[in-house]
């Protein structure tokens, strides 16, 4: 990759906004000429920065800049540069310990529009989770995104598209709670997976790209007659009962070798290493992907990756 770009802050223009679920947006990007375009591999992410004004504590109102780190979720290959926002704490939310609005998404949704341009910076990071399928070192995948991880393998998926390499051979797990939610105001169930349809569209379309969705809080098991389309509910590496499975053998496909497989994460801590803090403030470890990969499938550390974001907060068992 060359290294123009990284470190320099460029100008972008936003072009189009789509509505993924009720609380996910992803922005079309342009930049306003050809000085303000970079070459960036997949799997590399931007800084983006933005004016933006936030609650106080005292009900006044702070004007500030304010920067978030976003994985780039469109291919370098096409023109238009597109990240996905999803709104990752409350409107109005106040950190008590500094009595500020420490959020960045859901004022960025609800304050720019299209037109507006906004300052970014490519992100220097050489050795990003996806930088041994950038370089070619690996390519047999097999992609773990929780609900939040989607957006690089969606960069990853466009590329097969775009390049039609059929060395590739990539298969996503992907973990939601729910297919749908309900709009509070009218009952009426809403779709609450990131790129759901683009997906099963572009499993249909890649020969080289299988998907295989789980939900871990829905009760019924969707089912697809496409052999590249697969569902199953609860989490990965647990089957019926909570016994245990081999879900990288059982849905990967033909493979001689587990150490050909090269096994990405992104996610939550929860999601990646188990690592959860408790309502209390205590933080937990339990057992993430990372470790089912080596302790079921036998999955060597080198053949592991991620790409990690926060700390989940959930409730005790």
């Amino acid at each position: 990759m060359s290294s123009k770009g990284l470190g320099q802050h460029y100008e972008w223009q936003i072009v189009d906004k789509v509505m993924e679920t009720p609380d996910t947006y992803t922005f079309s990007f342009s930049p306003n000429s050809q000085s303000q375009r970079f070459t960036f591999n997949v799997g590399q992410s931007v800084t983006i920065r933005a004016f933006l004004r936030r609650p106080l504590a005292s009900g006044k109102f702070e004007e500030s800049f304010v920067e978030r780190a976003y994985s780039i979720a469109s291919s370098p290959t096409r023109d238009l540069i597109e990240l996905t926002i999803k709104d990752e704490k409350p409107y109005g939310y106040i950190n008590p310990s500094t009595g500020k609005a420490d959020g960045f998404a859901a004022y960025f949704l609800e304050q720019t529009k299209i037109g507006d341009k906004i300052d970014v910076r490519l992100n220097r990071a050489k050795n990003h989770f996806l930088w041994k399928i950038a370089a070619g070192l690996e390519k047999n995948i097999a992609y773990w995104s929780g609900a939040n991880g989607i957006e690089s393998a969606r960069c990853l998926i466009q590329y097969l598209q775009d390049s039609k390499n059929s060395d590739i051979g990539l298969t996503l797990y992907y973990s939601n709670p729910t297919l749908h939610v309900i709009n509070q105001r009218d009952d009426r169930p809403l779709l609450n997976v990131i790129y759901y349809n683009w997906l099963i569209e572009m499993a249909k379309k890649i020969d080289t790209f299988k998907i295989i969705f789980t939900f871990t809080r829905d009760s019924e098991i969707l089912t697809s007659d496409h052999p590249r389309i697969m569902f199953r509910k609860g989490r990965f590496f647990e089957g019926p009962n909570r016994t245990q499975e081999k879900t990288l053998s059982k849905y990967y496909g033909k493979i001689n070798n587990i150490d050909s497989i090269f096994n990405p994460i992104c996610g939550s801590s929860g999601f990646i290493n188990g690592m959860v803090r408790l309502p209390n403030g205590r933080i937990e470890r339990r057992k993430g992907i990372m470790q089912d990969l080596m302790d079921i499938e036998g999955v060597r550390p080198e053949k592991i990756d991620r790409e990690q974001y926060f700390l989940e907060v959930v409730g005790v068992r």
